[in-house]
């Protein structure tokens, strides 16, 4: 068991290699990709990063076979699959959930913790806690209802419903269905244009769009104002200026 980082450019690619147990992670295992996400977060180098899982799988949740740590239950989430939700969430970059497969459990809340979830026609993804008498964790309380709404959030994570990847892009929890033979090809690109936007703005757009909930519209309209005023003195607005008026391509730099 595994969490491999590999990069391309200003995307960085995010691993999860378990194969034989449909990627499944065990603490150690989670508490160190919560770290790898960490530090992407604060790697200047990187404007994108995409999570997937090696093989047919994308994440199984924890390994309940695996080494379950040395700690609370309680404080084992916290440093590992409730620190990979907020790493995500948080994280000032787009991120990406490559989908080849089954995301179950905290596998299904670590894909709708990213920005764009891109699944493959056979993916499905199963919220399936209360199917082990286990309550729902990993963030899935806080960006569900937030995707599908209250009452359809509520029937997934109670239910253990699974849903495929069709279904998945109704609800709103994945952005788009990809032909399994074509979902790398389509990540890879989807990833540089992504890696490609200004970084600033991107940054100010999530952090506008996840706070929104807890703000009144006047407050909103203000954080939006305010974070205009810092854009503009951006490099990046300068550029996308100058290639507005040349009628070019910008090529944004994150500045």
């Amino acid at each position: 068991m595994s969490v491999e980082t590999t990069r391309d450019g200003a995307v960085a690619t995010v691993t999860i290699s378990n194969p034989e147990r449909k990627n499944a992670l065990d603490a150690p295992a989670s508490e160190a990709m919560a770290e790898e996400i960490r530090d992407l977060a604060y790697d200047d180098g990187v404007r994108c990063v995409v999570l997937t899982g090696e093989g047919d799988a994308f994440c199984a949740g924890l390994d309940l076979a695996g080494d379950m740590g040395g700690g609370s239950p309680a404080a084992e989430l916290e440093v590992g699959f409730g620190a990979i939700a907020t790493g995500l969430i948080r994280m000032e970059k787009p991120t990406v959930a490559k989908v080849p497969g089954p995301a179950v459990g905290a596998g299904a809340s670590i894909a709708a913790a990213c920005d764009f979830v891109y699944a493959a026609e056979d993916a499905f993804f199963e919220w399936g806690f209360t199917n082990i008498g286990l309550a729902p964790d990993t963030g899935a309380t806080y960006t569900l209802p937030r995707l599908v709404g209250t009452r359809k959030a509520l029937e997934l994570l109670i239910t253990g419903d699974r849903i495929d990847a069709e279904r998945a892009v109704e609800l709103g929890v994945a952005n788009e269905v990809v032909a399994g033979e074509d979902l790398d090809a389509f990540v890879a690109d989807r990833a540089e244009t992504l890696a490609g936007r200004p970084t600033m703005a991107v940054a100010a757009a999530k952090r506008l769009v996840y706070r929104s909930d807890h703000r009144s519209l006047e407050e909103t309209l203000r954080e939006e104002a305010l974070a205009q005023e810092e854009m503009i003195e951006s490099e990046d607005f300068m550029e996308g200026v100058a290639a507005f008026m040349g009628d070019r391509e910008p090529d944004f730099e994150g500045r």
